[in-house]
């Protein structure tokens, strides 16, 4: 199990892990677990990718952010009120690890450093939503885009053609930003128009970093 949030286990903490760990393949858009589901443990995304969706009260939806291969999901709702706080649906074809949560309490009661390494990622997603709603409110949509791209590149590393290394939707990215399909398309467009960015089919690849960046008004 690559996972660095297991490190820190011991050879046998670790082996008594694999005994207890359920290995399932998913299809493209299946749905991993529920939001507000009761949180039976949590998983991890040993090959593959998956989106993490919200569901809002007036029925509209968000990808919060995309786990990759080695990431752990599912751990805020298990640490939280015991619900997930999101639903996990597959990108594309992946294989999840599921860990029950009575195993995942019993490490967090006698291995401190597991705790730890949970903990920090329970705080850095914590700090990475205070800072998503900041832009949402502080932002107009043009910047949310930019900033979305930017994230999505350093998250997942570029093709050998330079694209980002993640092939979504218009709807998909336009969830990530926060803005309507439409808006999104038209903006993604006049960007490629004025060769800020390549479009092909699903790919995007960035040609002016530095002005995206001005645009998501961050420093680079």
């Amino acid at each position: 199990m690559a996972l660095s949030s297991f490190c820190s286990l011991s050879k046998t903490e670790l082996a008594n892990l694999n005994d207890f760990k359920q290995t399932n393949n998913v299809k493209k858009n299946q749905i991993i677990f529920q939001e507000d589901e009761i949180a039976k443990g949590l998983y991890c995304v040993h090959k593959g990718k998956v989106k993490l969706i919200k569901t809002f009260a007036d029925g509209n939806t968000q990808i919060l952010r995309i786990s990759k291969e080695a990431e752990l999901i599912g751990y805020r709702g298990l640490l939280g009120n015991g619900r997930y706080i999101a639903t996990g649906v597959a990108l594309e074809d992946s294989t999840v690890c599921f860990i029950p949560k009575e195993r995942i309490f019993e490490l967090i009661s006698k291995n401190v450093k597991f705790t730890l390494e949970i903990m920090s990622k329970f705080a850095h997603d914590l700090s990475l939503a205070e800072n998503k709603s900041t832009s949402y409110i502080q932002k107009n949509s043009r910047a949310r885009l930019a900033e979305a791209l930017l994230l999505l590149e350093k998250s997942f590393g570029k093709t050998h053609q330079n694209y980002i290394n993640i092939l979504l939707s218009r709807e998909e990215i336009a969830s990530i930003a926060g803005m309507a399909t439409e808006t999104a398309v038209r903006v993604l467009h006049e960007w490629e128009q004025n060769n800020i960015i390549e479009l092909n089919k699903k790919y995007i690849g960035i040609i002016e970093q530095e002005q995206l960046y001005k645009i998501a008004e961050l420093e680079e």
